[in-house]
């Protein structure tokens, strides 16, 4: 069986790195580049994963699909709701009403699946601690069962990302995702040779993964770079990007090779991290605009801690995966806002390593607001002022590059889901800054001031932690195929390439979409739209699952009394 179009997404997958490893060691992947063209794919903001997939998947800006994190915040407190604030339909959907036979397997915070009349659809990971799908991910629901009597479970972090800090997991962590690829390629070449097949789009994480865990291993200049690295640590990051280009090679000859119209995109670039340490919050407390609370109340980093690392992996998703569930709630808004004195702040930050943003304290939006709606704009000011100001204190060199009000960055009817400023950090000699609570557990406390640099055993971190990868905004893509002229490299945005792939199909691009044709990669040829889109209604609110469930489960479990 064939497809029309193949679509794979690697997370985090970075150019700069495909040209470093070479065609030798990445051959499909510099074949697909030499035959047509290929880009560093700019992300929308912030480059973080669910806001870049969901926009890929709909070809609308954050702001009108309203996903920019795993949570969503209201006053003080987040819920966490990952693909459940999806507001519009992907284009799979639509597709499918047009009668197109399309998959869409495993791309993240697309749960519940979408029911497809035509085709299949598999959601990927929907939370932070996501361990394995069940029946509810998978339309039809007989796809599941199928799956499992055949492969086993879907799962999703079998390598416990939590337990990073293990003697012997860095070792373990290439082969483990080695492995990871080659089932779900197993399982994608199973459904892709089931029935020919209009679009056939299939995700892999394992990238990112890597480029997280291992970068300082691989990077021999990186501040966080162990001082004993093996070879298997030293290559595992290869090892996973090879895993990745075979998987593309299976999954392209299944699709039927050159007569195929491919892409291959990456939400996000990866790079390293630095060993200094930034709290946004204590910065914000040093020039006046926040103060902390003399005491705080219970909870808080050391909870959190204690249900990532102690839960049982399948306890832990059960906890996180649900928007209502109180319990991931309820620790993650006392991490984030738990210790500030709201009102007596004028801005705060969540001070989420990948999604750096300020908000203000606004009168009538938040509940102790004191900026009053007048004052938003010359507060805004303010901060901008005291941000762009601040230098490095060991090398004097300007933290931020730039501090964007959201209404310069998104157009849509969720903007205020976004934060009242965005912040682009500069590079510290080519390494990110590494954003952490200002509340951080034990010894970490006595450290009051803004900046500080990672302890020793503080730099290989883990997850829920400062990582040695951290992400960058410029990722990876090619495209390839008989609608693509050979072109070299391009300049392309994540939006262009929905754009795109429906004028490979024949279809208009509605006036919604963010991003343009790519007609530079296209041949002249092209013949003109046949076909339009349905229009986009809202989507239906997807439900969550009782948080009476995870209650009861805690109880059994004696975590709670």
């Amino acid at each position: 069986m064939t497809a029309r179009a193949l679509v794979v997404g690697l997370d985090g997958f970075d150019l700069k790195l495909v040209h470093q490893f070479g065609p030798e060691h990445l051959p499909n992947l510099h074949a697909l580049m030499a035959r047509g063209v290929f880009a560093a794919l700019e992300s929308v903001q912030p480059p973080a994963t669910l806001p870049n997939w969901t926009t890929f998947l709909t070809g609308v800006d954050p702001a009108r699909h309203g996903v920019f994190d795993f949570t969503t915040r209201k006053g003080y407190q987040v819920r966490f709701t990952a693909g459940t604030a999806r507001e519009v339909p992907t284009v799979f959907k639509q597709l499918d009403e047009l009668g197109l036979r399309c998959a869409c397997l495993s791309f993240p915070a697309t749960w519940p699946p979408e029911e497809l009349e035509h085709g299949v659809f598999a959601s990927g990971w929907d939370a932070p601690v996501a361990f394995e799908a069940d029946r509810s991910f998978m339309w039809p629901p007989s796809l599941y069962d199928e799956t499992v009597q055949k492969f086993g479970a879907p799962t999703f972090d079998d390598v416990d990302e939590f337990h990073a800090d293990a003697p012997g997991w860095v070792d373990r962590l290439p082969v483990a995702l080695e492995r990871r690829v080659a089932r779900k390629t197993e399982w994608a070449r199973w459904l892709l040779e089931r029935q020919d097949w209009d679009v056939f789009a299939v995700y892999f994480g394992e990238s990112d993964t890597a480029s997280h865990y291992l970068w300082a291993h691989h990077d021999p200049e990186s501040p966080r770079r162990p001082d004993t690295v093996s070879a298997t640590q030293r290559g595992g990051l290869l090892r996973v990007y090879q895993a990745l280009d075979r998987a593309v090679g299976s999954l392209l000859e299944a699709a039927g090779g050159n007569q195929t119209e491919v892409t291959v995109l990456s939400d996000h670039g990866s790079g390293g991290s630095s060993n200094k340490v930034l709290y946004l919050n204590r910065l914000l407390a040093e020039h006046g605009l926040l103060r902390f609370r003399k005491q705080r109340g219970p909870g808080g980093a050391g909870l959190k801690e204690i249900a990532l690392r102690r839960f049982p992996p399948r306890l832990r998703e059960r906890v996180f995966r649900w928007g209502n569930a109180w319990l991931p709630s309820r620790l993650e808004s006392n991490v984030r806002f738990g210790a500030i004195d709201m009102g007596n702040t004028v801005a705060f930050s969540d001070e989420l390593n990948y999604f750096p943003g300020i908000y203000l304290n606004m009168a009538g939006r938040e509940p102790r607001g004191i900026v009053r709606p007048d004052e938003r704009r010359a507060t805004m000011l303010q901060v901008r002022a005291a941000l762009l100001d601040t230098r490095d204190p060991w090398s004097g060199e300007p933290v931020f590059a730039n501090v964007i009000p959201r209404e310069e960055l998104f157009e849509g009817p969720h903007l205020e889901r976004a934060p009242d400023l965005l912040l682009d950090l500069h590079l510290d000699d080519g390494y990110s800054y590494n954003l952490m609570p200002s509340t951080p557990p034990r010894r970490q406390n006595r450290l009051t001031g803004p900046f500080r640099k990672l302890l020793e055993d503080e730099k290989l971190g883990k997850k829920g932690r400062s990582l040695p990868g951290s992400h960058r905004s410029h990722g990876f893509m090619t495209l390839a195929g008989p609608s693509v002229q050979r072109a070299g490299q391009i300049d392309a945005h994540i939006a262009d390439l929905t754009a795109t792939l429906l004028s490979r199909l024949g279809l208009s691009v509605p006036p919604s979409f963010r991003g343009r044709v790519l007609w530079e990669a296209l041949g002249q040829d092209q013949s003109a739209p046949t076909l339009a889109l349905p229009k986009a209604g809202p989507v239906a609110p997807r439900a969550t699952r009782n948080e009476g469930l995870v209650e009861s489960r805690l109880r059994a479990l004696g975590y709670i009394e």
